[in-house]
C-alpha cells in the first residue's frame, strides 16, 4: 500500500490542497506564523510549532454500484440449450488503501452445468483467457479468494460464465440465477471501518428456442477496414483529451490521433447464442466527453469490405437499419444467425472538454436479448431491457510546466516558457545576482509554473554548473530557510503540489567553498524541472547567475595570530574550511573536547556573528549522531569538565571594527560514542548584520576531535538550550536524560536547578516537571518534581523534562540568565555521575510566541470550539488520527510575551494538502478571530471556502504586553 507524507502550509507561494481523497496513513502537517513590527519598527515574523494528522485507511466497496447483499439483477442473459453465456461484474475498491476481497459465485440448484469466473481486466465483457479464477462443476458455489484492489477506486473487472445443460428444454424466464458476492477479507486490517463487509447482486439467464443476443463494447480495431478499405485511427483506451475545440467529427480518410485532437474506436461485439435466427436491436447513447465521427460506422457484414455505414435513419447494406442521431447510434441487425458473432465499429473524438479519469468516458451499450421482430427499426427499436458492460476510455492528464525567475521582473509562464527545452532561453528565465564572498552562499528566487491541466509537482534538479568545484545547491521554499521536500515519493525534491494554471515560488542557495577565488567569475548554473505527473515532458529551466567573487569579512581561528592558510593543509588564517584540521582534542566518550576560537573583523562596520557547528564543511549540515556543541564565553581554557559544565552558553559574539573577540567550545560526543580517530567538527561565523558590502559576512574553519572508549556506565543530560522571556513572563525547556551506558543508573536521583546568585536576588526562579507524555509541553499530566526520582534508570532509556523559568517582573530588556540543570545519582555502584545542561534566557521587550494546536472535529459540526471550556478540553498539539471525510480544527494563538506593544499584528495560515475550508463548519465569528489588549483596527478574518489560506489581522493595530490574537479554523479531509 502507497504511502505519502505531506509537510504543507506557508511553505509554497500558491498554496494548494489535493481534491483526491488522501491515501492511508497520509500525514498532513502544517505551521502557522505571525507577521508583526517590533518596537524598534522592525519587520518580525514568529512561526508556530508543527501539527500533524495521520489519516486513517478506512474502508468501502461496491459490486456493480451496489455497497450491500441485494438480489438486484444486474444482467439479464438469455442462451439455448448448451450454449455458454457471459455475465461482466465490477467490484470498485472506494476505500482510500488497498484491500483484499473474495469473491464467489452461487448458483441456483440444479441450474447450470458449468459456473466458471474469469479476470477481465480490459473491460470488454469476455474473459481475458481460458483460464478460470474458479470452476464449479457440477454448477454450485465458484469461490475466487483474496483479490487484492488497489484503493481510491481501484476495480478488479471479471465476467461469469454460466453454462446451460444441453438437456434444458423448457424456455423459461429465468431459467436460472447466479448470486455472486464480494467480500471484504477476513484478515482485512480495516475490516470493522466498512459500513457493509459485503455486497451481492444477482444474474439471470433465460432459456430460449428462439433467438438469444449477447451485446459487448470495447476500445479496440475490428477485423473489418475502416470506411473507404483504409485503417483505422490509432486505438488507445487511454490517452489525453483533445486540445482544440475545433477537431473535425466528419470521417475521412486517414483519420488518427494528432497532439492536438485525440480519436478512438469503440467496437460493439455481438453474437446469437439462442436456437433460431432473430432480429437484433441495439443503441448507444455516447457520454458527454465524447462526440461521435459522422460516416465512420463499419458493419463487419458489410458486402464490401469497409464500406461505411450512412448514418441515415434507412435500412443499409440490405442487413442492417443504422442510423446516427448526435451522439446517440441505434442499429437493428435484422436477421442475426445462431453462433455467428459480428460487430458494429465507429469513431468517436475525445473532446477537449472531457474530465480527467473515466467520469464522462465511460457507458454501456442498450439491447433487447430477444428477437426484436420485423417491426423494430432505427427509429423504433422497441424495448431495450438489458445492457452491455461498461466500456471506459480513461482520459488522461496534460502536463506542462514552466521555470523562470522571480527577480527583478517576475515571470510568466509564457515568458519563462524556454524556446530549447532545457536551455533557459526564455525571455524572463535568468536570475542574476551580483558578488558572493568564500565561504558563503548566494540566494536565487524562482516561479515555477504549471502550464498543465491536472496537478502536478515539479521535481527540481541542478546542472551545468560553472561554480567554483565544491559548491552544494540547495532547494528552498519561499521563505529562502525551508528545504523542499520529496512529497512525490519518488526520492527527488520537487515543488510539492502546483494547481493547473497555478504557480509556486521557490528559491535556489549557492554555498560556494572557502577556496574560491577572490575577484572569479561570474558563474551560473541551470535549475531544471521534470513533470512527477508525467516524467516524459521535456524538461524546462532557469539560469542562476553570480557576477564576482569578493573579499571575506571576517576570519575564525584557533589563535590569536592564525595558523597557515585556511585553503591549505592545517591553515586557518583567510577563508576556510582547511583540508587538514588546526586543532585536534582526544576525550573519552561522553566527556567535552574544548577549543579556543577568535573572530576578527575585517569590516569597516562592527557586527555580530552566528556561531555554528557542523560535520560537513559546506553547511549546514549535522555533527555525528549523539553529539552536542556549546559555544561559551570563558578567558582561559580550564580544565574541559569544569569550564564546560559551568560557563554559560551563547549563540552569538560581538565584534568591534577591526578587533577580535575570543569565544570557547565544547564538543562532546556521546557515552555510547564508539572509538573514532579524528572526526572532523566544523565551525562557523556568519554575521547579522549588513556588512559594508551589504552582502553577509562568513568563515568556517577545520578542527577534530579523537574519541576514545567510553565506560560502560553513564547518562547524559541534553540538550543545552537558549530561548526568550519577557519582563514577568516565564519560559519552558525540554531536556532528555538519557543512560548512555549498557549498564541502569541506580536511583533514586535528583534533579537540581542553580541560577546565579544574583538572578536569585533579582526574583529568578524555577521549576521542574517530568513530561510524561513527551509533548515537550507542561500539561496537567506532567508531575512537579519536588523530591527525588526513584529510578533506575534503565541503560539506553530516557527520562523527559521540562525546566521552567520564570523571570522578574523589573528585568532589564537585554540582560541573560543562564540556570545549570544538573542530575545527581546516588555514590557508589551504578553511580552515573552528576550529567548537567544549561538553560540561557534573553530577556527581550518585544516577542511573539505563536503556539499551534488542533482539535478532532469528527462531526463536522465544529462544537469542539463552541466555548472557551470547549476549546480548553479539546485543543491540543498531539497527534491526530482521522478518517477522511472527518474535520480538523485549529487554533493558533499570537502572544506578545515583551515588555513593549507591538504593531501591525497578522496570524497567517494555510490549508494542508488533502484538505479544504470546503466542507467544514467553521467556528463563530467570534472566535474565528478575535484578541485581547489591542487597540487601533480590530483584527478580521480572511479565507472563505474554496481559498486556501486564512489570517487574521489588521493594517493598523497595537498589542500590547500580554496581549493576544487567536485565529481558529476547520479544515475537511477529502473523501
Amino acid at each position: 500500500m502507497a504511502q505519502a507524507t505531506v509537510y504543507l502550509g506557508l511553505v509554497f507561494g500558491a498554496s494548494v490542497a489535493f481534491a483526491a481523497p488522501p491515501p492511508a496513513n497520509t500525514v498532513i502537517g502544517n505551521q502557522a506564523s505571525a507577521t508583526y513590527s517590533d518596537a524598534g519598527g522592525n519587520q518580525q515574523q514568529a512561526t508556530s510549532n508543527l501539527v500533524q494528522t495521520t489519516v486513517q485507511q478506512v474502508g468501502s466497496f461496491n459490486l456493480d454500484s451496489y455497497t450491500t447483499v441485494t438480489t438486484n439483477v444486474v444482467n439479464n442473459k438469455t442462451g439455448a440449450a448448451g450454449a455458454t453465456v457471459y455475465a461482466p461484474h465490477v467490484l470498485t475498491n472506494t476505500g482510500n488503501g488497498s484491500d483484499v476481497f473474495d469473491i464467489k459465485v452461487d448458483a441456483a440448484a440444479g441450474g447450470f452445468s458449468r459456473v466458471e469466473l474469469f479476470a477481465d481486466a480490459n473491460g470488454d465483457g469476455l474473459p481475458d483467457s481460458t483460464t478460470a479464477l474458479c470452476t464449479a462443476v457440477p454448477a454450485a458455489t465458484c469461490s475466487v479468494p483474496g483479490q487484492t484492489v488497489a484503493g481510491n477506486n481501484g476495480v478488479f473487472q471479471f465476467v461469469v460464465a454460466y453454462t446451460i445443460p444441453s438437456t434444458a428444454s423448457t424456455p423459461t424466464t429465468p431459467y436460472s440465477f447466479g448470486t455472486v458476492t464480494a467480500t471484504v477479507a477476513a484478515t482485512s486490517p480495516v475490516i470493522t471501518s466498512y459500513a457493509s463487509t459485503s455486497a451481492a447482486d444477482r444474474d439471470n439467464v433465460n432459456l430460449t428456442t428462439s433467438a438469444a443476443f449477447n451485446v459487448t463494447k470495447a476500445i479496440g480495431v475490428p477485423a473489418v477496414k475502416a470506411p473507404g478499405g483504409g485503417a483505422w485511427p490509432t486505438v488507445a483506451a487511454s490517452g489525453p483529451r483533445s486540445s482544440l475545440a475545433t477537431c473535425s467529427t466528419t470521417w475521412a480518410a486517414g483519420m488518427t490521433s494528432t497532439p492536438t485532437c485525440q480519436y478512438t474506436v469503440y467496437t460493439i461485439n455481438v453474437s446469437n447464442t439462442g436456437g433460431a435466427v432473430g432480429a437484433l436491436a441495439l443503441q448507444d447513447t455516447l457520454p458527454s466527453g465524447f462526440t461521435y465521427v459522422a460516416g465512420s460506422a463499419v458493419w463487419s457484414n458489410s458486402p464490401t469490405a469497409g464500406t461505411a455505414l450512412t448514418d441515415a435513419s434507412t435500412a443499409d447494406l440490405g442487413g442492417i437499419d443504422y442510423q446516427a442521431s448526435g451522439n446517440t447510434i441505434t442499429a437493428v441487425i435484422q436477421a442475426l444467425p445462431v453462433n455467428v458473432s459480428q460487430t458494429i465499429s465507429f469513431v468517436v473524438l475525445v473532446n477537449d472538454t472531457a474530465a480527467i479519469g473515466v467520469t464522462t468516458t465511460t457507458n454501456t451499450v442498450k439491447y433487447n436479448p430477444i428477437d426484436a421482430g420485423t417491426s423494430a427499426s432505427s427509429t423504433a427499436p422497441g424495448t431495450l431491457p438489458s445492457t452491455s458492460n461498461p466500456a471506459a476510455f480513461t482520459v488522461l492528464a496534460s502536463y506542462g510546466f514552466a521555470i523562470g525567475t522571480n527577480l527583478p521582473t517576475v515571470s510568466t509562464a509564457v515568458t519563462a516558457k524556454d524556446v530549447n527545452p532545457g536551455a533557459a532561453d526564455g525571455s524572463a528565465d535568468t536570475t542574476t545576482r551580483p558578488s558572493v564572498v568564500p565561504g558563503g552562499s548566494v540566494s536565487f528566487p524562482n516561479r515555477v509554473f504549471n502550464t498543465g491541466n491536472a496537478t502536478d509537482a515539479i521535481n527540481l534538479a541542478t546542472s551545468g554548473s560553472t561554480f567554483p568545484a565544491g559548491t552544494t545547491f540547495t532547494l528552498l521554499a519561499v521563505d529562502g530557510a525551508t528545504p523542499l521536500l520529496d512529497t512525490t515519493g519518488d526520492g527527488i525534491p520537487d515543488t510539492g503540489p502546483i494547481a493547473a494554471g497555478g504557480y509556486v515560488d521557490i528559491v535556489v542557495r549557492a554555498n560556494v567553498p572557502a577556496t574560491t577565488t577572490l575577484g572569479s567569475g561570474p558563474f551560473e548554473v541551470l535549475v531544471t524541472g521534470k513533470s512527477a505527473g508525467n516524467p516524459a515532458v521535456v524538461v524546462d529551466a532557469t539560469k542562476e547567475i553570480v557576477t564576482a567573487v569578493i573579499g571575506s569579512l571576517v576570519d575564525l581561528t584557533n589563535s590569536v595570530g592564525g595558523t597557515g592558510t585556511g585553503t591549505l593543509a592545517g591553515g586557518d588564517l583567510g577563508p576556510g574550511p582547511s583540508p587538514s584540521p588546526t586543532t585536534t582534542r582526544i576525550v573519552a566518550a561522553g566527556s567535552a573536547a574544548f577549543f579556543n576560537l577568535f573572530v576578527k573583523n575585517g569590516d569597516s562596520l562592527a557586527n555580530t556573528y552566528n556561531l555554528s557547528a557542523s560535520q560537513t564543511p559546506s553547511f549546514p549540515g549535522t555533527l555525528p549522531a549523539g553529539w552536542t556543541v556549546k559555544f561559551v564565553t570563558v578567558g582561559t581554557a580550564g580544565a574541559a569538565g569544569e569550564t564546560c559544565a559551568t560557563a554559560p552558553a551563547i549563540t552569538q559574539i560581538d565584534v568591534a571594527v577591526g578587533g577580535q573577540g575570543k569565544v570557547d567550545v565544547c564538543v562532546t560526543p556521546p557515552a555510547t560514542q564508539t572509538p573514532v580517530a579524528g572526526q572532523k567538527i566544523y565551525f562557523r561565523v556568519d554575521s547579522t548584520k549588513p556588512t559594508s558590502t551589504t552582502l553577509p559576512a562568513n568563515d568556517t574553519k577545520t578542527d577534530a576531535v579523537t574519541v576514545i572508549a567510553a565506560s560502560t556506565l553513564g547518562a547524559t543530560l541534553t540538550p543545552d538550550n537558549s530561548g526568550q522571556i519577557a519582563p514577568g513572563g516565564s519560559v519552558v525547556y525540554a531536556h532528555t536524560l538519557t543512560a548512555t551506558g549498557t549498564q541502569s543508573c541506580v536511583g533514586p536521583y535528583a534533579v537540581s536547578v542553580k541560577l546565579p546568585s544574583a538572578d536569585e536576588t533579582a526574583g529568578w526562579t524555577t521549576a521542574v516537571y517530568i513530561d510524561a507524555n513527551g509533548d515537550g509541553q507542561i500539561d496537567g499530566g506532567d508531575p512537579l518534581v519536588t523530591g527525588t526520582i526513584p529510578g533506575p534508570l534503565v541503560g539506553g532509556t530516557s527520562q523527559k523534562l521540562l525546566v521552567k523559568v520564570f523571570a522578574p517582573g523589573g528585568a532589564t530588556a537585554g540582560t541573560t540568565d543562564t540556570a545549570t540543570v544538573t542530575v545527581t545519582f546516588p555514590t557508589g555502584v551504578g553511580s552515573c555521575g552528576t550529567p548537567s545542561a544549561t538553560d540561557v534566557s534573553t530577556v527581550i521587550s518585544g516577542q511573539v510566541r505563536v503556539v499551534k494546536t488542533q482539535a478532532a472535529d469528527v462531526n463536522c459540526d465544529a462544537t469542539e470550539a463552541a466555548t472557551p471550556t470547549a476549546i480548553a478540553a479539546n485543543f491540543s498539539a498531539a497527534l491526530l488520527t482521522m478518517k477522511p471525510g472527518q474535520c480538523v480544527i485549529y487554533r493558533i494563538v499570537a502572544t506578545n510575551e515583551g515588555t513593549a506593544p507591538i504593531s501591525n499584528l497578522k496570524i497567517n495560515d494555510a490549508v494542508p494538502a488533502y484538505t479544504s475550508l470546503t466542507g467544514a463548519t467553521q467556528p463563530a465569528a467570534a472566535t474565528q478571530c478575535s484578541s485581547t489588549g489591542l487597540t487601533g483596527t480590530p483584527v478580521a478574518y480572511a479565507g472563505t471556502a474554496p481559498a486556501t489560506t486564512v489570517s487574521c489581522g489588521s493594517a493598523a493595530n497595537t498589542l500590547a504586553p500580554g496581549g493576544t490574537a487567536t485565529l481558529i479554523f476547520a479544515v475537511k479531509i477529502n473523501q
